[in-house]
């Protein structure tokens, strides 16, 4: 037995139908029902008036009665001869009760005694006892009940005579509204049909279907809607696609070796990386030396469930190790956080240990200058000693210019007078040079390090802002070490803003509130909008040595903070990943309370940046500040 299927044009077709033919029986209905009702009434009317005007003759006889010009028999008998006379073949008359002296109306059934219980109600002068219908008019004078019987089922054919064309109408209407359905329920279904082979063509992997609908409607903009997350699928396919050829570029080119296995510890994948570390001349995971290690360490975190981190030593020969191998090993979890397998990601770290062997001889040296420097300087005063020793012996001993022992003396003195100058060159070696303190216009300063950058600036069109808050920038510094400070950090944000960064340079100050509100120091802040710096590394950003460039040296940053604190300043940094880097360094605007050494003079100094594009004041409440908008550093 076939099936109908019950497709979307049925569903749409046979609601439809159902109310219109539920529609339009309903009016039918209602409109015969109007319609019996309508004769029903009409014909109650016409026996009303037919009662009436056998009541007006009734009253007519009674007044012949009470004239005697006519006895009562006489008048009643006359009365039931006009009665029959204008009867419809429907009419009766009663009294006493439930006596018919008329009956026209289905003499062969007892409806009298039905009728007369209702007969006394003068409230009552129609009634319906089942199918008949009495309509009736009381003359109290002779005691009479007048009235006609009606049978409902007399009408229907009437009714359905008067009501034919109706029903015509209904039923073209219904022909006409069913084909109407029927067309309205295809154009409806024929665009969602069209959807849905859309959606099977596209189901069967072909992403470049669109849906060809001019309609303004709803299932117009569902197709719109439909197109437009085509076009957003295809766009995401295409950047899956694009992450997963870079993902698997990335796992090809890697120099670190990455292999996963399933929870059995058997192979499932390995890129390039780790089949080159693993020994081209065999197969991965065979029976070479770094294989056992593997298959050993990946099976320890199988056993016990968590990840692995060792440093392998593999080639030793005569105590020389000839490669250092970083081995990681940890669950591979799918999203229900069940073990899959386990990765493995192994580096070869020998060059970084040759650095790191590097580093610990830098430091023995360094040690090594510490101690020389702490030797040089006891060195030097038996030295001072010996000079002047020497030259009281030279005073005493020489007696003329002649005397040959003069060029020994002046010997001895010419090697200690070397030694020291060896000593010196030794302790400025081991030590830094001693700030000099002098008062440097630290704008100035900003703007020199601007334009001895401005070529890698323009290069890289980076946007630079600067904005003064304060009247004087006025502090007592060391001015090439200020503005080595300067240069360090605008390099160390140069190489963290992409093309077309911004920099935004700000000078203020500090105040001291108690006792009295006076500028205790100038303040620069260095701000731009680069890869910022992860919150863990940000305590080691000035430690020697750390650096997350991989052609720096780490040794930048660790400069500007011992010259910062050499010019009794302070350095803080700020960042987040993603959103810049700020560095904010301070220094006083008090010259130290006892300088070592005379300051210098301030030179005239005047640095020019190119290129003003915008400059305005503000107040900050405590003076007029300038904002100066650079689009470009002129070279000095």
């Amino acid at each position: 037995m076939l099936k109908l299927r019950f497709d979307i044009e049925n569903k749409i077709l046979v609601p439809f139908v159902l109310l219109l033919i539920l529609s339009i029986v309903t009016l039918g209905a209602v409109s015969y029902w109007n319609g019996y009702q309508m004769l029903l009434e009409n014909e109650k009317q016409n026996l009303i008036r037919h009662l009436e005007n056998m009541e007006v003759y009734l009253e007519g006889l009674s007044q012949q009665v009470a004239t005697g010009s006519m006895d009562m028999e006489t008048a009643r008998q006359t009365a039931i001869k006009y009665f029959q006379e204008i009867d419809r073949n429907n009419g009766f008359i009663m009294t006493g009760g439930d006596t018919l002296l008329v009956n026209h109306y289905r003499p062969e059934e007892s409806w009298g005694e039905a009728l007369a219980a209702y007969g006394t109600d003068p409230t009552v002068n129609s009634l319906q006892l089942g199918r008949d219908i009495f309509v009736f008019q009381r003359y109290e004078p002779w005691g009479w009940v007048l009235g006609y019987g009606m049978n409902r089922q007399m009408f229907t054919q009437e009714v359905l005579e008067t009501q034919k064309y109706m029903i015509l109408l209904a039923i073209v209407s219904l022909v006409v509204s069913m084909q109407a359905a029927i067309i309205i329920a295809y154009h409806i279904s024929r665009p969602i049909k069209q959807l849905a082979e859309v959606f099977g063509r596209i189901g069967q992997g072909n992403l470049n279907e669109t849906v060809a609908l001019n309609r303004h409607d709803e299932i117009g903009q569902l197709a719109d809607a439909f197109n437009e997350m085509m076009e957003k699928l295809k766009m995401n396919t295409a950047k899956l696609l694009e992450m997963t050829r870079l993902n698997e570029d990335i796992l090809r080119n890697i120099t670190t070796g990455i292999l996963t296995t399933d929870h059995q510890g058997n192979l499932v994948s390995v890129n390039p990386a780790a089949r080159e570390m693993l020994d081209h001349r065999q197969e991965p995971m065979g029976d070479g030396v770094l294989e056992g290690i593997l298959k050993a360490q990946i099976h320890q975190t199988l056993i016990t469930g968590e990840g692995q981190n060792e440093v392998c030593v593999i080639g030793e020969e005569e105590g020389e190790a000839l490669r250092y191998l970083d081995l990681m090993t940890s669950l591979l979890r799918n999203e229900t956080a069940e073990t899959v397998g386990v990765i493995c990601s192994f580096r070869d770290i020998t060059e970084r240990k040759r650095i790191e062997n590097n580093m610990e001889t830098l430091d023995r040296l360094t040690s090594m200058g510490q101690m020389a420097a702490g030797m040089a300087h006891e060195i030097r005063n038996p030295l001072a000693g010996m000079k002047t020793s020497l030259q009281v012996l030279q005073r005493r001993v020489i007696q003329g210019p002649a005397d040959p022992n003069d060029r020994l003396f002046q010997n001895t003195l010419y090697e200690i007078d070397r030694i020291n100058q060896l000593i010196t060159e030794l302790l400025h070696f081991a030590r830094p040079r001693r700030p000099v303190y002098e008062p440097v216009a630290l704008e100035k300063v900003l703007h020199r390090s601007l334009e001895l950058t401005g070529k890698a600036l323009e290069e890289k069109l980076i946007r630079v802002t600067l904005q003064q808050q304060t009247d004087s920038t006025r502090v007592f510094v060391d001015q090439g070490q200020l503005e080595q400070v300067f240069l360090n950090l605008i390099h160390n944000a140069l190489k963290a803003m992409s093309r077309e960064g911004s920099l935004q340079l700000t000078i203020g100050e500090e105040r001291n509130r108690l006792p009295a509100d006076d500028v205790t120091a100038i303040w620069v802040e260095i701000q731009d909008d680069g890869v910022g710096i992860d919150s863990e590394y940000l305590e080691k950003v000035f430690d020697p040595f750390f650096t997350t460039d991989p052609q720096g040296v780490g040794l930048g940053l660790s400069v500007v903070h011992e010259l910062v604190k050499e010019n009794r300043g302070k350095i803080t940094v700020t960042s987040r990943q993603h959103a810049g880097t700020t560095f904010r360094v301070s220094f006083p605007v008090h010259p130290p309370e006892s300088p070592e050494r005379p300051a210098r003079e301030e030179g005239p100094y005047k640095p020019e940046i190119a290129e003003v594009a915008e400059a305005s004041e503000v107040s900050d409440g405590y003076g007029k500040a300038t904002t100066i908008l650079v689009e470009g550093v002129r070279k000095p």
